[in-house]
């Protein structure tokens, strides 16, 4: 090997990778790479349920049931947020200029609060129904064998212990995922023109979406105040008012109340009860912050990628700095070679011959790191450009028009069940009214009874009394006639004692 012309050749190749950067646009060559074909099968996936678990010595954790089936079959498995936290650290690792679903952020506190339960719950669904449209990751051992199905407790250990891979191995993997991907050189100016101007919407959009969010967060509160004030409506204002106005009108009887009436607070507290744990679950708020939330996680996970990519450059220029430096080294080594005098012992040339190889070695090594680096950054540029820029926006409106559904969808059963509540008390309040107005009625007909019975008693005394009448008019007549006739013998014996004695006179 000629050891002065060594230096020259490396410093010709780092010249011809400066030149290659100012080069005119052409389109690089990629071996054909075979594509991979999918499983053709609807995936469900979803989080069913939160609980909280004893993690022992007074400690606690949140683990979130994660139900669903795919082509292998059905699954249920419990995962941590830690657990989501690790798998999306080691996919943004495996899988740099590739769009990664956001997960919720950490906690300050232990994360166990309703709140937090309640919005990771929401968004690490929407999380893992992201990763189910992304196949290239679904069906990764790291997702599908591991997260998925694997009986492990600690899963997260089991990704933070994976070795960070290498820039072939991160090559190899998206070209097979991306296979008839249009790679292009580093200064393609559409490809950076599509970059730099989505880079410039990203950056408006996180400011707009971080107004929006503590706008929607004000609105929740308001509805959640809004809720507690109607649940203290049903809990105490009316039953309040039943106990100490109403039933005054009702004589006390409590069966003729609603809210208060001892045959139905069993049931209405269940229903109050179910009411306000939905109120805390379901705010269709929430849904509408979570829209925010969600977009603004998004939009940084996309930053994230664009970030990655930019760092590439820094860190080739930072491997070809120390090329150049090896190339110095092995200049000095090559000169010093030179001055040397041939009464200079074999061993020592030797020595310096094992120096020069190992020096050539780097330099080698280090012109095939900045070749890799330079064909990933062509790779990621060419993903970005081509494939998620376009798949980030058709998910922003498809995530729009979910987080609608779910929004419509919430606010359905909130009033749904409230309105099934009220439909009770009306059903109930319509039953007192039936049985008042039947009591009513019946009052009624009794009353008239009564009126009828008295009437008639009056008609039997009338009778009576002129039965009464007519016998006392009889015996008034029986008696004039008796004394008629005791008058007219009075008159007659009267008359006959006058006439006596005047037939007695003698002549």
């Amino acid at each position: 090997m000629d050891q002065q012309s060594e230096p020259n050749t490396q410093e010709q190749v780092i010249k011809q990778t400066d030149e290659q950067s100012q080069s005119p646009q052409t389109i690089l060559q990629q071996e054909t790479i075979k594509e991979v074909v999918y499983p053709d099968v609807q995936i469900q996936i979803f989080i069913e349920d939160a609980i909280i678990k004893d993690a022992g010595f007074g400690q606690k954790f949140t683990a979130y049931l994660i139900k669903g089936s795919d082509n292998q079959g059905s699954f249920e498995i419990y995962r941590r947020y830690n657990d989501f936290f690790e798998l999306r650290e080691l996919l943004v690792k495996k899988w740099p200029g590739c769009y990664i679903p956001p997960i919720p952020e950490k906690a300050l506190a232990s994360g166990n609060d309703q709140e937090t339960v309640q919005i990771r719950k929401r968004l690490m669904e929407v999380f893992l129904i992201a990763i189910s449209q992304l196949p290239y990751i679904y069906y990764s051992e790291d997702f599908q064998q591991l997260f998925l199905r694997s009986n492990s407790q600690d899963i997260a250990k089991v990704y933070q212990q994976q070795k960070a891979p290498t820039t072939t191995e991160i090559i190899d993997r998206l070209k097979t995922a991306f296979p008839n991907l249009d790679v292009r050189e580093q200064q393609n100016s559409e490809y950076m023109l599509a970059i730099s101007t989505f880079s410039g919407q990203l950056r408006k959009t996180q400011a707009t979406l971080k107004i929006y969010i503590d706008q929607s967060n004000l609105v929740a509160q308001a509805r959640r105040m809004l809720q507690d004030e109607k649940m203290n409506l049903f809990n105490g204002s009316l039953p309040l008012y039943e106990k100490t106005i109403l039933n005054e009108y009702v004589y006390g009887k409590e069966q003729q109340l609603v809210l208060s009436n001892p045959s139905n607070q069993d049931e209405y507290k269940k229903i109050l009860e179910e009411i306000k744990d939905n109120n805390k679950k379901q705010n269709s708020i929430n849904y509408l912050t979570d829209l925010f939330r969600y977009e603004l996680k998004d939009a940084e996970s996309m930053q994230q990628t664009l970030i990655y990519r930019d760092q590439i450059i820094v860190i080739r220029a930072k491997q070809e700095q120390k090329m150049r430096e090896d190339q110095a080294e092995l200049a000095k080594m090559a000169a010093k070679q030179q001055t040397l005098t041939t009464i200079t012992n074999s061993t020592f040339n030797k020595s310096k011959d094992a120096s020069q190889v190992k020096v050539e070695s780097r330099i080698s090594e280090g012109q095939q790191e900045i070749d890799k680096l330079s064909t990933l950054y062509n790779i990621i540029t060419a993903i970005i450009a081509t494939k998620e820029i376009e798949k980030y926006r058709k998910a922003r409106v498809n995530h729009y028009h979910k987080f609608l559904r779910s929004i419509q969808q919430s606010e359905t059963k909130l009033y749904q069940i409230e309105n099934d509540f009220l439909q009770k008390l009306i059903q109930e309040s319509q039953k007192q009214l039936q049985q008042s107005k039947q009591e009513q009625d019946q009052k009624q007909e009794l009353q008239q009874e009564q009126y009828k019975e008295q009437q008639q008693k009056q008609q039997q005394q009338q009778q009576q009394q002129q039965q009464q009448q007519q016998q006392q008019q009889q015996q008034q007549q029986q008696q004039q006639q008796q004394q008629q006739q005791q008058q007219q013998q009075f008159e007659e014996q009267h008359q006959e004692q006058q006439e006596l004695p005047d037939q007695e006179q003698p002549k």
